[in-house]
């Protein structure tokens, strides 16, 4: 019987090769499933409407994108159309926020449905977990990941959203995949589309596109040295990540004047990346708040995961990268020792890879001085790949150790053979159960209606009809603005104009910008035509 301590740092199963088995199948199912529930929450939840700031100013940048237009021309009379996180600025008008996310977004406004763009994101980041986990490991652990991905309450709240995250992680997914694929066939075209995929996340959101790549820009330092050869893969990936870093210091340079400096800055000069004065409110930030942030982040992260009961969601994540670093440890020491060890092979490589993204997402926003907490710990979702499927592989090391231990105490036994297979089973079904049945309704219902903002306004508004009209907002904060705004084409030349009102005084300076139009005010849940006399 192998003995207990090789058990125990064992490859979890062998890959399963049961062509009924049908994985593909399955996986094509899961995809279906999580772009359906996803459009359930963006519909159900969220009434396909932004909810914060981000997303009222990600839409807005879709929409200039959509027009052809990298800035819009800023409105004559900007006071009427302020919403926070939208910047004017040298009669430049556009959202604070890097291009890559709002040009998938101008996909769906182009559609005329950029509210799906998130639930097909986050099918489509299924497909990739599977595609990769078998690849990487074996079907059967890319399909357990796939189905902990799609029915985690994080993916799935997410991708209800307009939030760039979703499709954030389809791009760090196909950057993976693309690095596995570029490594085994040598490939420098696959290299190159690597290194894009990763450069559309650089092009998204910077920071998190460096905590990404950091083990991965390490391994492949470290087999370039070895292997001087694979700097043909290598080369093409780096080059082209470097290609779209260029993109965004001149997309930089364009909206704020220099290269270096980011349109984040322009709202909130503090808001970067750093310590001390400067960076971050008030005194500025420090060591001690960024680990503040990311202990309340991974409590959420340990319960909106998978949505598992007592936090358990990390678990087999870490059961993964320990039993990784327990077996790379040990063939190390015994090689030294001249002993023979089963060699680690790439699965190994990939947990501590999958592993070092996780903790390099984590360290890089150690940073930055607010958690960014906002349907669930946002900041670290584009680790929700890599994690389903080191949870995968936790889940199955954990099946092994169970099935040993089975036969150890109860022997060939029908019982012991039926309670290996299907006690794990069970404890699994029970597990996503509790997720998804009672953790994620209870989770997504306190987000319906969230900071206030619901659709009642702009349905009433909508069921009157209106054509070349202007619409006058009464807002007490920017929330009651927000739903009308995100309809606004940005060259505010749509059938409908949702303005701000100012008061009648103040209204006939806009007024004067649209002659000929119907202009009406929405007050006090109702919808009150002018006199185009009175207005003007």
């Amino acid at each position: 019987m192998m003995p207990v301590r090789r058990q125990l740092l064992a490859e979890p199963v062998a890959p399963s090769t049961d062509p009924a088995a049908q994985p593909g199948l399955l996986a094509a199912g899961l995809c279906l499933w999580a772009t359906l529930v996803a459009a359930w929450v963006a519909t159900a939840i969220f009434e396909r409407l932004p909810h914060v700031e981000d997303e009222v100013a990600f839409l807005f940048q879709a929409r200039t994108f959509a027009a052809g237009t990298l800035v819009a021309p800023a409105p004559a009379l900007p006071e009427f159309f302020s919403i926070p996180f939208v910047i004017v600025r040298d009669g430049e008008w556009f959202g604070k926020y890097p291009p890559g996310y709002p040009l998938a977004l101008a996909l769906g406004v182009l559609a005329g449905q950029p509210w799906l763009v998130n639930p097909i994101a986050a099918g489509l980041a299924v497909a990739l977990v599977y595609r990769l986990g078998r690849r990487i490991y074996d079907s059967v652990t890319g399909l357990l990941a796939a189905l902990l991905l799609a029915t985690s309450p994080f993916l799935l709240i997410q991708a209800g959203s307009f939030l760039s995250h979703v499709v954030c992680l389809v791009w760090t997914l196909l950057f993976l995949v693309g690095f596995e694929a570029a490594r085994r066939r040598g490939s420098p075209a696959l290299g190159l589309a690597a290194g894009a995929a990763l450069g559309m996340l650089l092009l998204s959101r910077p920071l998190t596109a460096v905590g990404i790549s950091a083990p991965f820009a390490l391994w492949a330092g470290i087999e370039s040295l070895r292997y001087p050869v694979r700097l043909r893969v290598y080369g093409p990936m780096a080059g082209a990540a470097l290609a779209f870093s260029g993109l965004l210091l001149g997309y930089n340079w364009l909206t704020t004047g220099h290269p270096l400096r980011f349109a984040y800055e322009l709202w909130w000069s503090f808001d970067r990346v750093g310590f001390g004065p400067g960076a971050g409110p008030g005194g500025g930030h420090t060591l001690q708040g960024g680990w503040i942030n990311t202990r309340f982040n991974l409590k959420e992260l340990e319960t909106y995961l998978f949505g598992w009961p007592f936090r358990l969601s990390l678990v087999p994540a870490i059961l993964a990268v320990l039993v990784a670093l327990a077996r790379a440890v040990v063939a190390a020491a015994r090689a030294e020792a001249g002993e023979e060890w089963p060699a680690l092979g790439e699965a190994i490589a990939w947990d501590l890879a999958l592993g070092g993204l996780a903790l390099g997402l984590i360290a890089v926003h150690l940073a930055y001085w607010t958690s960014g907490q906002m349907y669930g710990p946002r900041y670290y979702f584009e680790a929700t790949g890599g994690l389903a499927l080191l949870a995968a592989r936790g889940l199955r090391q954990a099946d092994g150790w169970f099935g040993w231990a089975a036969r150890r105490a109860l022997g060939d036994s029908r019982f012991g053979r039926v309670l290996s297979a299907g006690l794990p089973v069970v404890l699994l079904v029970l597990l996503i159960g509790y997720g998804l049945f009672w953790t994620a309704p209870r989770w997504f219902v306190s987000y319906r209606g969230w900071y206030g903002i619901t659709a009642d306004g702009l349905r009433a508004v909508e069921a009157a009809r209106l054509d070349n009209a202007v619409v006058f907002v009464r807002a007490q904060y920017w929330t009651d603005y927000a739903p009308f705004f995100a309809q606004n084409s940005p060259l505010l030349d749509g059938r409908v104009v949702y303005a701000l009102d100012l008061g009648d005084a103040r209204n006939r300076l806009l007024a004067e910008q649209y002659p000929g139009r119907a202009f009406y005010a929405w007050r006090d849940g109702a919808l009150v035509p002018l006199d185009p006399g009175a207005i003007r």
